[in-house]
């Protein structure tokens, strides 16, 4: 399993990151979590929401067709952090930053509404 956030040795990070104003669902055992995707690697997301998993706690990622398990890695004020089970391919990150463009370039951000 990868870790999510800084790898070993000067504080760079293992995957490229995007910013991508996304909305995305958070699944687990008891509840769906809508979310705001604030940015994205293949091995994890940043999301933003007022209700979010607790630390620790199993989770499906979805976000437009792209699907993953993964785990809760931190959460505090309205953000956590999810680790990705196994990285998305590089084909999936691309499609989700491409539809983060569209959004950003429309002027959506995570949190606007209608």
């Amino acid at each position: 399993m990868t870790t999510f956030g800084k790898s070993k040795g000067g504080g760079r990070r293992k995957s490229t990151r995007a910013g991508a104003p996304l909305l995305a669902r958070l699944s687990t055992v008891a509840n769906d979590y809508r979310v705001g995707l604030v940015n994205l690697s293949r091995t994890g997301a940043q999301l933003s929401a007022p209700d979010l998993p607790a630390q620790g706690e199993g989770v499906i990622f979805h976000a437009d067709t792209v699907q993953s398990l993964g785990h809760v890695v931190w959460s505090r004020g309205g953000q956590c952090g999810v680790a990705f089970e196994s990285p998305i391919t590089e084909v999936e990150a691309g499609r989700l930053r491409k539809e983060a463009n569209i959004w950003s370039l429309a002027g959506w951000s995570v949190g606007q509404t209608g």
